[in-house]
C-alpha cells in the first residue's frame, strides 16, 4: 500500500552502503549512471531522489542507524537499490531497515547480481519485493505506473517477484532498449547528501551498451547483450556540453567498457568535440587490439589525457584462454603506441584463473612492471554470476560456495595459503613499482 496519495509517487533510488559502513569518513565522490538514468526517466512522472551513503564522510558507529533516520525523513512510497553481485548483501540489509522504518514501502532491486540470478537474489533477501531484470529504465517507470494505479504489475516486462507460495515468478523478458537516443540524460541532481558531492573533478558517460568478446571474467554481454548498441557522436557531444554548462565540469571519464569500439564513431565523437571547442581533458578505457595511430591521434587533439587497458594476463595462453585475442606483444605495441603520443596509461591485471600456478601469477607480475604503464592495477580472478567463469564453477573443481564480500577467491589448484602468498607477492611488487612511478612523477614535477 502506497501512501502518497497523490498522482506523484516519492521515489528514493540507493546505491549499497559499503565506505559508509567502515565509518572511517572515506568517501567515494562518484554518482552511478545506471541510477542516474533510471531517474531520469522515472522523474518525468515522480519525484525521485537519490541516497549515495558513501559520498557521505561519515565516522559513527551506528551506520544503519543513519540510514533508517535519512529513510525516515524521506518518506519514500517506493526504495529502489541497484546493485553488483559485491554490494548484494549491503543492498539486501538496506530494504531490510528500509522496511523496519515503514513496512508499507516497496522495495525494488536491480543491476548485474539481480539480472544474473534473479531466483537467487530473490530468495536471498525476503525484504525485496520486486526485482527488475535486464535494463531497468522503462521496467522500473512500469512498475510505478502500475503501483501508482494500483494495477498488477505481473505484465511488466523484466520483472521478477514471489507468490504467495514463495516461489520466484518472471514476466516476460525485457528486450535491450534499441535507440540509447532515445533516453534522457542521467539526473545527476536530486541528491540526500548533495552538500558531500564533490564534482570539480570530472563527470562521467556512458555512451555504448553491449559488449561482442568473449572474456571470461565479464558479465557485461549477459546484462547489456551481445549486440552493440552505440548513442550516436552527436548525442555524446550534446550531453558534454550540457555538462559543462550545467556542472562546469573541467574534466570527463568514459565509462565505456570499450571507448572506441566503433572506429567511425569513435573518430567522430573527437572531431565533433573539437570543431565545437568542447575538447576537455577526459580519460577513457578501451582495449589494445581496439585502438590505431589514427584514432590515438583523434583522442589527443580531442583531449584525451589517459587510457586503461583490460590487459589481464602476460602470459600468450593465458590471454587465449581468458578469450582476450590479442598476445604480449600485441600489448606491448599498444601500450608504447600510446605512450609515444604523451598520453598516460594504466593497465588492469588479473591473476588467479583456474589454470595458473605460481609461475604464471609471477610471470603476470613480471610483464605489468615491464610495460612502462603509468600504473598497475591487480585484481583476482572472481566468478562473478552472469560470466562465463561463473559457468566454468559450475563443471569444474571449484568452490562451491563463495563470499563474494572478500575482494579475493582462490580458483586455482594451489592451496588458498600458496595462492594467498602468491597474489601477495605480486600485489607488493606492483604497489613497489606504482610507489616508484609515482616518485618520479613527482620529481618531474618539482623540476619543472
Amino acid at each position: 500500500m502506497l501512501r502518497s496519495g497523490g498522482d506523484a509517487l516519492r521515489v528514493l533510488l540507493a546505491d549499497p552502503p559499503q565506505l559508509f559502513l567502515e565509518g572511517t569518513g572515506l568517501t567515494r565522490q562518484i554518482q552511478p549512471l545506471g541510477l542516474g538514468y533510471v531517474g531520469a526517466v522515472a522523474a518525468a512522472d515522480h519525484d525521485v531522489r537519490f541516497l549515495l551513503p558513501d559520498t557521505e564522510p561519515y565516522e559513527g558507529s551506528d551506520p544503519w542507524g543513519r540510514l533508517r533516520q535519512v529513510i525516515a525523513a524521506e518518506a519514500p512510497d517506493v526504495l529502489g537499490i541497484s546493485a553488483v553481485t559485491a554490494t548484494y548483501h549491503s543492498a539486501a540489509r538496506l530494504a531490510a531497515e528500509a522496511k523496519e522504518v515503514d513496512p508499507r514501502l516497496v522495495t525494488v532491486l536491480g543491476g548485474v547480481h539481480a539480472s544474473a540470478v534473479p531466483s537467487a537474489a530473490l530468495q536471498g533477501a525476503p525484504a525485496i519485493d520486486w526485482l527488475v531484470v535486464g535494463e531497468g529504465e522503462h521496467t522500473f517507470a512500469e512498475l510505478l505506473r502500475a503501483l501508482e494505479s494500483g494495477t498488477s504489475p505481473h505484465d511488466v516486462a523484466g520483472l521478477a517477484w514471489r507468490n504467495e507460495q514463495g516461489q520466484v515468478l518472471l514476466s516476460v523478458p525485457r528486450p535491450p532498449i534499441p535507440d540509447l537516443d532515445t533516453l534522457p540524460h542521467p539526473l545527476r541532481t536530486n541528491l540526500v547528501f548533495s552538500e558531500n558531492i564533490h564534482t570539480a573533478f570530472y563527470q562521467a558517460l556512458i555512451t555504448v551498451r553491449g559488449c561482442p568478446f568473449s572474456c571470461i571474467y565479464c558479465a557485461v554481454p549477459s546484462m547489456r547483450g551481445r549486440k552493440v548498441r552505440y548513442r550516436s557522436a552527436p548525442a555524446v557531444v550534446d550531453e558534454i556540453e550540457a555538462l559543462r554548462a550545467e556542472h562546469a565540469v573541467p574534466s570527463l571519464f568514459f565509462h565505456d567498457s570499450v571507448f572506441t569500439l566503433n572506429r567511425k564513431r569513435t573518430l567522430e565523437i573527437c572531431d565533433l568535440l573539437v570543431s565545437r571547442r568542447l575538447t576537455l581533458p577526459f580519460n577513457c578505457q578501451t582495449r589494445v587490439d581496439c585502438i590505431d595511430a589514427e584514432i590515438v591521434d583523434a583522442l589527443v587533439r580531442a583531449g584525451c589525457s589517459q587510457l586503461f587497458f583490460g590487459i589481464e594476463s602476460g602470459d600468450a595462453e593465458s590471454l587465449e584462454k581468458i578469450g582476450k585475442r590479442v598476445g604480449p606483444d600485441d600489448v606491448v605495441a599498444a601500450v608504447d603506441l600510446v605512450k609515444s603520443r604523451g598520453i598516460r596509461c594504466t593497465g588492469f591485471f588479473m591473476v588467479g584463473f583456474p589454470w595458473e600456478d605460481e609461475a604464471l601469477i609471477e610471470k603476470t607480475a613480471d610483464f605489468a612492471t615491464s610495460l612502462g604503464l603509468e600504473a598497475v592495477s591487480l585484481f583476482s580472478a572472481t566468478p562473478l554470476p552472469g560470466t562465463k567463469l561463473w559457468e566454468m564453477s559450475k563443471t569444474e573443481a571449484l568452490p562451491s560456495s563463495i563470499d563474494f564480500r572478500t575482494p579475493q577467491v582462490n580458483l586455482t589448484q594451489l592451496s588458498d595459503e600458496a595462492y594467498r602468498e602468491a597474489f601477495e607477492r605480486a600485489r607488493l611488487r606492483i604497489d613497489a613499482y606504482n610507489q616508484a612511478q609515482m616518485m618520479k612523477k613527482l620529481a618531474h614535477l618539482t623540476n619543472s
